[in-house]
């Protein structure tokens, strides 16, 4: 697996969306990123060759491509200027936007295990100037800061994802379906009780019994509904919150491990890092550099 640097983007449970608009030169090293969160992006103008994990594809003017949390990602600029729009979210917004099964639905596109060609979505030219329109509104209304900023960029995050849904479930596309149908109950309860008791220590039988499942049924059901397993999901919101507190003036390492709910700070130095390419020491010393 190739390596890579995090991302350092202010996201909190309040302000769960950052929209970056960037332009990259032709010829910059390509430096692998990696972050908690999960990120949509749109190209204009130039060719790219796109790097998600050990695999890599052709990336067009107007290509998206979808990333889920701690996934190494880059790409190296073959033609022209790349001009680029990146949305980076919690998982949450996506669970919380609708009912629980389109939610969970939306998710798993995103972190479910996947070749590089369909984490690239290539959309018909008839919908390329909708979709750079939402991308557009949704920079614009990240750096604008009016009232109603939040509820308007989940908006306009909702109808971008649903868009792209719906035309793949028109052009007949699919991710593999292997599991029976989901108790959407069980995993709700799931969901919650690991947001509320992630800094204590879950267990599955804990988990298991809130949900009203057997340990087995939970495991295979949480893995179907999102992409991945229910520790996989606890430890990347572990460390959402653990780069939040890293990221405000005044918290060290271990007070951080801590409220993170990790029992040792070898652990959460081992978390952290496999989740953002570099150790919580440095994250801390980059921020610090960055105030």
């Amino acid at each position: 697996m190739l390596g890579g640097v995090e991302t350092r983007q202010p996201l909190t449970e309040q302000s769960p969306i950052w929209v970056k608009r960037a332009i990259e030169p032709v010829g910059s090293p390509a430096l692998f990123e990696r972050h908690p969160y999960c990120e949509i992006s749109i190209t204009f103008e130039s060719n790219s060759m796109s790097l998600v994990g050990n695999e890599e594809a052709l990336r067009l003017p107007g290509d998206l491509e979808l990333v889920g949390p701690g996934i190494p990602h880059t790409s190296r600029v073959l033609s022209r200027a790349q001009k680029y729009i990146a949305v980076y979210f919690l998982p949450s917004v996506l669970i919380e936007m609708g009912p629980m099964e389109d939610g969970m639905r939306a998710l798993r596109r995103f972190t479910c295990r996947q070749p590089q060609a369909t984490r690239l979505i290539r959309p018909p030219r008839r919908m390329i100037p909708g979709l750079s329109r939402l991308f557009h509104e949704m920079a614009s209304e990240f750096s604008g800061r009016k009232f109603g900023r939040e509820i308007r960029l989940r908006s306009l995050l909702g109808e971008l994802v649903v868009s792209i849904l719906r035309w793949e479930e028109s052009s007949g596309f699919s991710l593999p379906e292997d599991a029976p149908e989901i108790d959407w109950r069980a995993i709700t309860k799931a969901l919650n009780y690991l947001r509320e008791n992630y800094s204590q220590p879950v267990y599955a039988e804990a988990l298991a019994k809130t949900s009203g499942v057997s340990e087995k049924r939970l495991r295979m059901q949480f893995k179907a509904a999102t992409g991945m397993s229910w520790m996989k999901f606890l430890q990347g919101y572990r460390i959402h919150r653990a780069s939040a507190l890293l990221s405000d003036p005044g918290h060290n390492v271990t007070e951080v491990a801590l409220a993170a709910g990790f029992d040792s700070l070898s652990h959460f130095n081992r978390t952290f890092h496999s989740f953002m390419g570099v150790s919580p020491q440095d994250y801390l010393k980059k921020g610090k550099q960055i105030a």
